[in-house]
């Protein structure tokens, strides 16, 4: 069985345990919902101060025209049964929307945002009264112009630092419920380890994420501090001790390349990668990433569909449940394959 056969059934995988995990998920989604519910039932005193990296914003009046300009913001915002009226265009998703903010959504359709850039114009015609910019690369001039439109807050970590509890507390400070906020995060670490108990392989293993962009000669790791490295540490999984040095030796860098020349630099007992567009097939036609061991062993798995993408790149209250069940299953059984393969070897 080829390395590239073996990687579409781990990335295709279904089964009892895909579907104990959502039944996991769907008992999750109901607590979720019924907290976001109470939330909203909550007297909030106005005005309140959130303070983060670039000062302390005041916010007069419980906001009713919210617009979330940093990515994944509105996941938060959504969770707490509030509707956005504009928010980041997500662009892997046909509608420009993750299904977990459908179904939030209902019929309503705020506008959708260029996430490539800030678009003051845009924002300044929807008549806000709270902006939204939490997981963002928000400097000090943007937050100006922002803050002259309506009252914005921001990240208290860095640029696209903020992980999903900043972004839930943030906005649970902004809309006057702080308490609802850790009740949605107690909730989500709860979720959390409920899914390392029922994928107890997992403890201990060491993983790296990354991706690549056809024609590089490298592939990008990302480094803890970076969203897609901390959810994986808090089910229990450790960083791969070469990606823990390259961190060490690169502060405040949240990826980097490697040549492929030097892969076992970064060598772990499970790797995971996302694609899009062809990069997958350009990636898995280099011999060098061939001969990797974790793919060479099968514990390689792909993240080329969008849910899995955005939940496991940007994870939040609303895309945890829904994501991770199936996502988390794949982990476990790749390294299930992995560890099989290994114990048959004379």
């Amino acid at each position: 069985m080829t390395a590239t056969r073996r990687t579409s059934v781990i990335s295709g995988a279904t089964g009892s345990l895909l579907s104990r995990r959502a039944v996991l998920a769907g008992g999750f989604a109901s607590l979720l919902a019924s907290g976001g519910r109470a939330s909203v039932g909550q007297t909030a005193s106005f005005p309140v101060t959130v303070e983060h990296a670039l000062g302390a914003t005041i916010v007069p009046v419980r906001p009713k025209r919210i617009v979330t300009v940093g990515w994944c913001d509105e996941d938060s915002v959504l969770a707490f049964g509030e509707t956005p009226i504009g928010m980041v265009r997500r662009g892997m998703f046909e509608s420009g929307i993750a299904p977990w903010c459908e179904a939030r959504l209902g019929g309503a359709r705020p506008h959708l945002l260029d996430g490539g850039q800030t678009d003051y114009e845009t924002i300044l015609g929807l008549e806000p009264d709270l902006i939204v910019n939490v997981f963002s690369d928000m400097d000090a001039r943007s937050y100006e112009r922002l803050s002259d439109i309506a009252p914005t807050i921001g990240y208290t970590s860095g640029p696209w630092r903020a992980d999903w509890r900043e972004q839930t507390r943030q906005v649970g400070k902004a809309l006057g419920r702080s308490g609802a906020a850790e009740t949605l995060i107690d909730q989500t670490h709860s979720f959390l380890a409920a899914l390392a108990r029922q994928n107890g392989n997992l403890a201990g293993r060491s993983f790296t994420f990354g991706t690549y962009f056809p024609g590089s000669g490298s592939m990008v790791v990302y480094l803890p501090g970076e969203t897609r490295v901390d959810w994986l540490i808090d089910l229990g999984m450790r960083v791969a001790p070469g990606i823990v040095r390259l961190s060490r030796q690169n502060p405040g860098r949240s990826s980097l390349d490697v040549s492929l020349e030097q892969l076992e630099l970064v060598e772990s007992d499970v790797l995971i990668m996302w694609y899009e567009g062809g990069a997958r097939g350009a990636m898995e036609s280099q011999p060098l990433f061939q001969l990797f061991r974790p793919v060479s062993t099968g514990a390689y798995v792909v993240l080329e569909d969008p849910v899995s993408v955005w939940s496991a790149s940007w994870p939040s209250v609303l895309a945890i449940p829904y994501g991770f069940p199936g996502l988390v299953s794949r982990l476990a059984q790749a390294l299930e394959m992995a560890d099989n393969r290994a114990d048959k070897v004379p």
